[in-house]
């Protein structure tokens, strides 16, 4: 498949498709890269474009779009993440959910969080995780770059989500399965996942009191970083999205 990268619509005019800086140099020099080379970009239009790379420098990188459609890779079911900052590696958490298709990405600082940065050295973080998104979206093929916020506490993460979203909590012993769950593509879902140790008594009772449906992911118990990687890929599969293959490229 073509290297996939995410532009802005002032970017094309026409059949032209300029990029500068960052982008086009590591599309010279990283990627090494050539005229006549093919690449896939997808706008902030929500489209995608074939484009026929005319010629490539590492300050400015001009090409030709030879075909246009509605961007794919996203799933029908809208799936954000409230995930507890994890002890460390939150960059692979980020990583495998961009990868799989999760909409968004809520850190919480709950009850038994370690991890507390603040001022510039989470502001750093937060600017990293962004980045390791950006490059996730474009290596799975995503018709978005999701957003990374920043961390906030559990309450005010759950105030934030979507008013119709369907709030789901993995806990050790919640009430059904995980796989029991059917997601419905016509209602965002909000997926919870504690911090290695699970929620606090706290933590718990915030999630009630929001409505939250609780479930277990079976008999084993998964590091918090990998944890709701696997939950989405299991929403996923039960809503159907997993059915569809990778598309194809447009011959013309």
């Amino acid at each position: 498949m073509p290297q996939r990268f995410f532009v802005n619509r002032g970017d094309i005019a026409g059949d032209g498709l300029v990029m500068e800086g960052p982008v086009a140099n590591h599309i010279a020099r990283s990627l090494r890269m050539r005229s006549g080379d093919s690449i896939v970009v997808v706008d902030d239009d929500n489209r995608e474009h074939g484009v026929l790379l005319r010629s490539v420098g590492p300050d400015r990188v001009v090409g030709e779009v030879t075909w246009t459609r509605a961007a794919t890779g996203e799933p029908r079911l809208r799936i954000t993440v409230v995930q507890a900052l994890p002890r460390e590696r939150m960059e692979d958490c980020v990583d495998l959910l961009v990868e799989l298709g999760a909409a968004e990405i809520r850190p919480v600082i709950t009850e038994r969080v370690v991890s507390r940065a603040s001022g510039d050295r989470l502001g750093n973080r937060v600017h990293r995780w962004q980045a390791v998104a950006t490059e996730s979206a474009q290596l799975a093929g995503r018709g978005m770059i999701p957003r990374v916020h920043s961390p906030v506490p559990l309450p005010d993460a759950l105030a934030a989500l979507d008013n119709d979203s369907r709030l789901i909590a993995c806990v050790f012993d919640g009430d059904r399965s995980l796989a029991d769950i059917d997601g419905d593509s016509g209602h965002p879902l909000a997926l919870c996942i504690g911090p290695e140790g699970g929620f606090g008594e706290r933590d718990l009772d915030t999630l009630r009191r929001a409505g939250a449906e609780t479930v277990h992911m079976g008999a084993r118990v998964l590091r918090t970083r990998y944890a709701a990687a696997v939950a989405c890929a299991v929403l996923l599969a039960r809503s159907g999205d997993l059915a569809d293959a990778l598309p194809g490229i447009p011959t013309s």
